[in-house]
């Protein structure tokens, strides 16, 4: 085996981990990078939908991450101004999936989970500290240049996966375009130990809800709620954050008397963004490297991990000696149309239906999801796509 003969992950987060752990399962040396000095904590994505729970099933961390976690049978559509509700089970995909739920579980905690087993294998690097910083490559592999506390590094590998976020400088020094929009009011995140259950009948762990010109999403983790919530154009992070902004917002959501516990709070520019191409020869984007989406819906760590395992398993197959090179062209013409014709489109109809204030345009669309959701074979339809399993199986069908 020659130096540069392993994969080389530029970031740790789920999509990078989950990546790392099947290729190394395989028997396949990875060097997994990561450009901070421990795995991030930062509470950013938790759904987990049916098929991503196969996959880390098959992975063999699904039952850890579900102990950590919590387990949504269902999830809901609100409207507070009609006291109306539509509520969708996912048993309807018990002969779909090993897992007809979604779970609720910070994503660092899946990251700490992989990590560990990580450990376990002599052929894994895993390395903090170490930021990329550009990449060059030629017809026998790739060099990526790392900033390290020490020095500047130059670390030799077969390919490339590019993990490391939306700011991805991997594949900026690729020349490869994210064109796409930033929405102009940025989104506040809440983590509050308040029980919105009391306040809410019959409130699902996952609810979607929209109010008078205002819309919130309630999600339950362990120990806590998360709140998401616009805030008005023009808002800037700072001012967005402070005390008074906060529980203006959260007395939108629930008008208590007197202040919230506000446990964590974050505010963020919300974007929708498709690369150009998701591989340049031997470098392959993967998650927000590849594309960004607003997080209604759940959907863009879960895609991030549907993209680095289906690289990650052409990869196997290339290395094995069981296809060639082509097979790896294959990766972009599989995903790439999910992000752009599903998941952007399925995220920003869920935007679009939390902000639709004309009465009788939401009268009809939520006559017409009440009666989806009363008819079961007409609900796992809904439920095939909402939970990414027709993506998958559209993606294959694209081979």
């Amino acid at each position: 085996m020659t130096d540069n003969d392993r994969v080389i992950i530029a970031g740790a987060g789920p999509v990078g981990c989950s990546s790392a752990l099947y290729l190394a399962q395989k028997g396949i040396p990875v060097t997994l990078l990561e450009a901070r000095g421990s795995l991030p904590e930062d509470l950013r994505a938790s759904t987990y939908h049916s098929p991503t729970l196969d996959m880390l099933d098959d992975l063999g961390v699904v039952d850890k991450l579900i102990e950590k976690g919590i387990i949504c049978p269902k999830w809901q559509y609100r409207d507070t101004r009609d006291d109306w509700m539509v509520e969708w089970d996912l048993g309807v995909l018990e002969n779909d999936t090993r897992h007809p739920y979604r779970v609720q579980c910070e994503q660092f905690k899946l990251t700490g989970i992989i990590v560990e087993e990580l450990k376990k294998f002599d052929n894994v690097d895993v390395r903090f500290n170490t930021a990329a910083i550009s990449a060059d490559q030629d017809e026998y592999g790739v060099t990526l240049n790392v900033k390290t506390p020490d020095r500047p590094e130059a670390l030799k590998g077969r390919y490339l996966i590019a993990a490391d976020g939306a700011s991805s400088a991997i594949r900026t020094t690729q020349g490869i375009e994210f064109p796409g929009l930033t929405f102009p009011a940025l989104w506040l995140c809440v983590s509050t130990e308040f029980k919105f259950e009391d306040h809410f009948k019959n409130l699902a762990p996952v609810s979607y809800c929209a109010a008078e010109d205002f819309w919130f999403l309630l999600l339950r983790v362990p120990g806590m709620w998360r709140v998401l919530m616009p805030s008005r154009e023009g808002q800037t992070a700072e001012a967005l954050v402070l005390e008074d902004s906060v529980q203006e917002l959260m007395h939108r959501v629930v008008p208590i008397p007197g202040n919230f516990e506000i446990i964590h709070r974050t505010a963020y520019s919300v974007h929708q963004r498709v690369a150009d191409s998701y591989q340049k020869g031997r470098v392959f984007l993967v998650g927000d490297a590849a594309h960004l989406n607003n997080p209604l819906g759940g959907m863009g760590m879960n895609g991030g991990i549907h993209d680095g395992l289906n690289i990650s398993k052409k990869i196997v197959r290339v290395w094995n000696g069981e296809a060639g090179e082509p097979e790896l062209d294959l990766y972009e013409t599989q995903r790439r149309p999910v992000a752009l014709d599903y998941v952007q489109k399925s995220t920003m109809n869920n935007k679009a239906m939390l902000e639709e204030n004309d009465p009788a345009v939401r009268k009809t669309k939520q006559a017409e999801l009440s009666a989806v959701a009363a008819d079961r074979e007409k609900a796992r339809e809904y439920l095939l796509q909402s939970s990414m399993i027709s993506s998958l199986a559209d993606a294959a069908d694209g081979a």
